[in-house]
């Protein structure tokens, strides 16, 4: 009887070991599952802040960018005028010196010429 007795506290103090191991594995797993749900939390968080402080740097270079085109366009326009201006106070000079070389022409024989 005594180890009957003995045999079945064996039994009991294993299934009470396997319930606490059951009851330590669901907490550990319950744990997990907490850890992951928080880490995806944070990741989202952190992948929305990033995101954000791309949109601010975006639209900051996209500002520039406009800005630099404008003021480009405007530096352009002004070289475009005063090109302009020089080819019309000057077109009339060149225009008679090139006339002027054309037509006033001296024939010399060249060096190397055998007479």
């Amino acid at each position: 009887m005594l180890q009957s007795r003995g045999v079945s506290d064996l039994l009991a103090a294993e299934k009470k070991a396997q319930e606490l191991i059951e009851e330590a594995r669901k907490r550990k797993n319950k744990r997990i599952k907490d850890a992951q749900s928080e880490a995806k939390a944070e990741i989202e968080h952190f992948k929305a802040d990033r995101e954000r402080q791309y949109k601010i740097l975006e639209q900051q270079q996209l500002g520039n960018r406009t800005q630099m085109t404008e003021q480009s366009s405007k530096e352009t326009q002004i070289q475009i005028g005063a090109l302009k201006s020089q080819y019309e106070s000057n077109k009339q000079q060149l225009l008679q010196r090139i006339i002027t070389l054309v037509c006033d022409i001296k024939p010399e024989a060249h060096m190397n010429a055998r007479f």
